[in-house]
């Protein structure tokens, strides 16, 4: 009897470690797939501020050389400094918003793999994953009150 014990709670085991295993692959799958939706919405915002960026500066640099070919060689030799495009705004407001969409990227990005990680060791450990949403909001209001006060 003890040999059947042994087998059937061995076997008990290996259900219940396959179950969890499927049920973790479940939740890397699902870490893995809003990742990779985050990762092409950046890389899609990123392409989208870029593109516009070039197109206006290609705009002002043809604008530029329109002027200068309209004005002529001597004018231009005399103040090339007034035929130089200005496109430092659109170069700098470029490069803050792709700044500002790679970490907004990735702030989404940690929070998934967080959350995916408490689902995963939550699978593994059996226990259900807790929300401390709780916990922040009442320490907000601790702060907020003791700054009013």
């Amino acid at each position: 009897m003890n040999i059947e014990k042994a087998v059937n709670e061995v076997k008990d085991r290996l259900e219940t470690v396959g179950e969890q295993a499927q049920d973790l692959a479940k939740v890397s799958l699902n870490t893995l797939k809003a990742a990779n939706e985050i990762v092409v919405e950046g890389v899609q915002d990123l392409v989208t501020l870029q593109t516009a960026a070039a197109k206006d500066l290609y705009t002002v640099s043809k604008q530029s050389i329109d002027k200068a070919v309209a004005a002529g060689l001597v004018a231009v030799v005399k103040a090339p400094i007034e035929y130089l495009p200005d496109g430092r705004e659109t170069i700098v407001g470029a490069f803050n918003e792709s700044v500002e969409t790679f970490a907004k990227t990735g702030e989404k990005l940690v929070k998934v793999v967080k959350t995916g990680y408490k689902q995963a060791a939550a699978t593994i450990t059996g226990k259900p994953v807790r929300k401390a949403t709780h916990a922040r909001k009442t320490a907000r209001k601790a702060t907020a009150s003791a700054v009013a006060a």
